[in-house]
């Protein structure tokens, strides 16, 4: 560090390129375009400040505007945020949002807008240029505050220090308080050591990205509850927090640098790489013990590399895609510490998916590694490239007409093909070994049939992601996987941005397979999630036109939604999933929906109740909040959505709601008959079983019917394919589970249970039919039970919408619970009989 003394600063007039120029550092007001030495920040805007050491160009953010997260989640003011930090002249792109005040009081959190910034002073101390930026809060109660943050930059290190103080400025003591700066780095592949029993001192995560990493140290003591507590701050108290920033094109000297804020002396491991050709890998260094996480990055051309590790015994997984090879190995103090890991060899299998006239379906084969073996790891997005997410397991692929080839370590697979639950699935179990020629392929044909008849029915998964937002699959990936599962429509919901898929699904020729809808799903956290389609994009708008969902409150984001697209339905989703579902945030009481709290509005028009394939979890429970709904009058139809962010162990399709569907299919799709179904409910939920439901054979789910004697009959079939197995067909009555009838049939019976049922009721009464197995979806979905536990198992599950009767004659269904919901818009109109 050169001392400050030898630090000269030139104060010119404002609207000078340079304000400030230092030895040092050079400071100027962004003007255009012209005034960045390069193309290393999307977000930039005129009257932001640059500064540069010349070997690091980092923005703050001059001008108040909002700052948006990859998922299109507003998270920050831009003025006096650090919005990009990237090594000069590498022509890397960055955008972060760090050093806004966070408040949570009372849980509640509050982000906190600068509102001046004062640039420019040099620290005698320690030779760093000072940015201070100031903020005000004035809350409920009379609570008040005054901020202030400083950025300490040290010239040619990469490493920007923060110190934040709120001091209370009003007459009432804050109860309750929490206070940070908020940080985000934009980028999802990140890895950190800290473990609370381990390694607490350790709390600073790393972000490979591209051609350096960038590190974020938490320098404040750890707490009970992990935030940052001051609790309570009486008036004329102050509290203070403390960050460092750092970014380094070595991951070495990085860790170095992170590691000198804590005691903890780190060794240097070197890990080399044997029978390796290269091309792209990905090494991850593990603690035994707790499992954090001390290196991770994605390397190519790299044959060993060196990094810090404290004292201890590690297990290095390399990723040399697809091969997966791991080795443990220990840390000792002034010893050369060493890991050597080989890339196993490997050999070319042909694969291709044909039913039983030799024709081509397209479906997926997966492959399973049998131990020894460990399963293939096929090469995801590089996530150090795009910053987004990226599939952690990518076991299958989808054979094209004339075949794929494919390279897999050699070993012994479980592999099997498919394509849905209408399917049937074929498996081997094949080794795969080095041939005698290196041109000699092994060949897997593999032979699947639609058994399941569905003509009364379409497939449609309507919710779903992708890496425009927090999904970890490409749009053409996602596809792919939605052809490979026999899903038929299929709405595009990335978080708060409207997306188009029909030009990749047009560019890939898959759209005589599939048709799809564009949609958007309006998220809020702590508020609400919902999908809203069919929607128009607006590609001169901000994401396409999405609307702004950073509201409070769920009811003016169904308005805005509203007078966007007046005919777009609104999808209710998880509504029982921690604080992003809606039924807890707005505390619909569990026991039978006769409570909620205040503006809970329910002017959506359908909900979403089995949010991938799991029965027993949160579906369940939405489920059961359905139910009790139907019982007060207020009938939303059912949809099954996968709300699929990956592929493996995250497949899209399940759960996917039948539609009863009589027109075309693919690109000829009929939309509108196709949504108009979906909003009357004529359709069921499932995550395999094909239920057909009618009473007097006239009317199926979602229809209303008068019997004045209270007799009606009841017809059930519920067909699977041949790897699904049902055990059990209840009739749910006025919400409760009345009739339960075990499956006996044979597990190769495509018709697993037929029934006519014969009914007399007394009153009037809404019927629905409930389906239930007892066996795992287990190998085609390949998440498997939490715990060895049946109910974390993905069970075969459906459940159709119901059907209304009207028994006393007046013409409208009569809900059998008293008294209603305390509701924002109580007025729902009452079913009437069709």
């Amino acid at each position: 560090m050169k001392n400050s003394t030898t630090i000269s600063i030139l104060l010119v007039l404002l609207l000078m390129p340079f304000f400030i120029q230092a030895e040092e550092f050079q400071v100027k007001i962004i003007e255009s375009k012209d005034d960045l030495p390069e193309n290393f920040c999307s977000i930039w805007e005129k009257g932001d400040y640059l500064i540069t050491d010349g070997e690091y160009l980092i923005l703050i953010g001059g001008t108040s505007r909002r700052l948006y997260s990859n998922n299109y989640y507003y998270i920050a003011d831009a003025r006096g945020s650090l919005i990009s930090m990237v090594p000069a002249d590498k022509k890397q792109t960055s955008k972060m949002a760090v050093g806004a005040p966070d408040l949570r009081i009372e849980g509640k959190r509050i982000l906190i807008d600068y509102t001046s910034i004062e640039p420019g002073k040099i620290n005698a101390e320690n030779g760093s240029l000072e940015f201070s930026a100031r903020a005000e809060f004035k809350g409920e109660k009379g609570l008040r505050a005054n901020i202030e943050t400083v950025y300490f930059f040290f010239p040619e290190t990469g490493r920007i220090d923060i110190r934040s103080t709120i001091q209370n400025s009003g007459k009432t003591a804050f109860e309750d308080l929490r206070y940070s700066v908020y940080f985000t780095a934009n980028h999802s592949y990140n890895f950190s050591p800290f473990n609370r029993r381990s390694s607490p001192e350790l709390r600073f995560n790393v972000y490979p990205r591209g051609n350096h990493f960038l590190g974020w140290m938490n320098k404040n003591p750890l707490t009970a509850s992990g935030g940052i507590s001051p609790d309570n701050l009486a008036p004329g108290e102050k509290f203070t927090v403390n960050y460092s920033l750092l970014a380094n094109m070595d991951a070495k000297i990085l860790l170095e640098n992170l590691y000198g804020f804590t005691d903890v002396k780190p060794e240097k491991a070197t890990v080399s790489f044997t029978n390796y050709d290269g091309s792209q890998m990905e090494l991850i260094i593990r603690d035994v013990l707790s499992g954090a996480v001390y290196f991770r990055s994605y390397l190519r051309n790299t044959y060993s590399y060196d990094v810090l590790l404290p004292e201890g015994v590690y297990r290095a997984q390399t990723n040399f895609f697809p091969a997966v090879n791991e080795r443990i190995f220990s840390v000792k103090s002034e010893e050369v510490n060493t890991c050597s890991i080989q890339s196993p060899s490997t050999a070319p299998v042909r694969i291709k998916i044909t039913n039983a006239k030799g024709e081509h379906v397209p479906g997926k084969v997966t492959f399973i590694g049998l131990d020894p073996t460990p399963s293939p790891y096929f090469a995801p997005e590089n996530p150090v490239k795009s910053g987004r997410n990226w599939e952690s397991v990518k076991n299958s692929c989808y054979p094209p007409e004339e075949g794929m080839d494919v390279v897999l370590p050699v070993g012994t697979y479980l592999v099997y093909a498919s394509r849905g639950p209408e399917y049937t699935m074929d498996q081997k179990i094949v080794e795969i070994t080095l041939q005698m020629f290196r041109r000699d392929k092994q060949e897997l044909v593999f032979v699947i049939d639609k058994v399941v008849d569905t003509k009364k029915f379409i497939s449609l998964d309507p919710h779903m992601h992708t890496t425009y937002s927090d999904g970890s699959v490409k749009i053409s990936e996602r596809l792919k996987s939605l052809v490979a599962e026999g899903v038929d429509v299929a709405v595009s919901t990335d978080h708060n941005i409207i997306i188009d898929y029909s030009p990749d699904l047009k560019k890939l020729e898959l759209d005589k397979y599939l048709a799809v809808i564009i949609g958007c799903e309006v998220t809020k956290g702590g508020v609400i999630h919902f999908n809203t389609y069919p929607l128009v994009p607006d590609k001169k708008a901000l994401f396409n036109g999405a609307i702004d969902a950073d509201s409070d409150e769920a009811a003016p984001l169904f308005v805005a939604s509203r007078k966007r697209d007046p005919q777009a339905i609104l999808q209710v989703n998880h509504p029982r999933s921690g604080t992003i579902g809606y039924f807890n945030n707005y505390q619909l009481d569990l026991n039978s929906a006769a409570t909620a709290k205040t503006n809970f509005d329910t002017t959506f028009n359908i909900l979403e109740v089995m949010n991938g394939p799991i029965f027993y979890s949160s579906n369940y429970t939405a489920i059961m909040d359905w139910l009790h709904l139907i019982n007060r009058g207020l009938y939303f139809p059912i949809v099954g959505s996968s709300d699929s962010h990956a592929i493996a162990r995250g497949e899209p399709g399940y759960s996917r709601t039948y539609i009863y569907y009589n027109g075309e299919k693919g690109q000829n799709l009929d939309i509108d008959a196709l949504l108009k179904a979906v909003k009357k409910g004529h359709s069921f939920s499932s995550n395999g079983p094909i239920v057909d439901y009618t009473i007097n054979r006239t009317h199926i789910p979602g229809d209303s019917l008068t019997a004045k004697d209270g007799k009606v009959v009841v017809n059930i079939q519920v067909q699977c394919t041949p790897w699904i197995s049902i055990g059990e067909v209840r009739l749910i009555i006025n919400g409760q589970r009345k009739m339960i009838f075990p499956v006996t049939a044979d597990s190769d019976s495509i018709v697993q249970f037929a029934q006519e049922i014969g009914l007399t009721l007394a009153e009037d009464s809404y019927i629905a039919v409930e389906v239930l197995g007892k066996e795992s979806l287990f190998p085609v979905l390949q998440a498997r039970a939490r715990g060895g536990l049946l109910e974390n198992a993905t069970l075969p599950y459906a459940l159709t919408n119901p059907i209304f009767i009207d028994v006393d004659g007046n013409g409208q269904f009569d809900a059998p619970a008293q008294g209603g919901i305390q509701l924002k818009n109580p007025s729902k109109p009452k079913i009437m009989i069709q």
